[in-house]
């Protein structure tokens, strides 16, 4: 029977996970979910991929934020909150705009999400800008800490051996498997061949 292997990004990704809800719990900070969340976005298999995996995430958190801040202090002060139902959606399509513009396509998603939960919730803790100050923070942590474990987690080298050793044999076995799968069936097609020749005989 052969077992799944648990693959490194994946080990990685579960450790920044952790960290973070650490960190927050260590800080007595509130709702890790946007941190954690950029920790599993940002794990690539590659440093260099994950700064700028969060890099884009940051910018997006930023742009979402910022667009979606001014908007509601737009209708807070002028009051017509009915407006809403077609500036929402025309903001997104400015958003997208944007972020195509300024060529951070992989930002356009959090750019959005962000903008939506400033506009559909409203009523946030010390207002919208230290709402969205706050998102940045948290995204920016998670990030910063999937980097550090990307760059500086590694097997141990005892363990390494063992899961290396796993995977030559679970290879090994299926490379054995399919062998015995094509051996069984040319023996079948044989047999097929064999019994086919001896009635084209018995009819001769």
């Amino acid at each position: 029977m052969n077992f799944p292997r648990i693959g490194m990004r994946n080990i990685k990704t579960s450790t920044s996970v952790f960290l973070c809800l650490l960190f927050f719990e260590f800080l007595n900070r509130d709702n890790a979910v946007q941190a954690c969340i950029a920790a599993i976005i940002c794990m690539q298999n590659t440093i260099d991929d994950s700064f700028k995996k969060g890099l884009d995430r940051v910018i997006g958190t930023i742009i979402g934020g910022i667009v979606g801040a001014m908007v509601l202090f737009f209708i807070e002060t002028y009051g017509h909150e009915q407006l809403l139902l077609f500036i929402i959606p025309l903001g997104i399509m400015i958003l997208i705009e944007i972020c195509v513009y300024l060529k951070l396509k992989q930002s356009i998603i959090i750019c959005c999400v962000v903008y939506l939960s400033i506009l559909i919730t409203k009523q946030h803790e010390g207002g919208y800008i230290f709402y969205t100050f706050n998102r940045v923070v948290d995204t920016t942590l998670g990030i910063v800490i999937t980097i550090f474990v990307n760059k500086y987690m590694n097997i141990p080298e005892g363990l390494r051996k063992v899961l290396v050793s796993k995977k030559f044999i679970n290879e090994k076995n299926d490379i054995e498997e399919s062998t015995t799968e094509v051996s069984e069936k040319l023996s079948e097609n044989e047999t097929l061949e064999g019994v086919s020749n001896i009635e084209t005989n018995e009819k001769k």
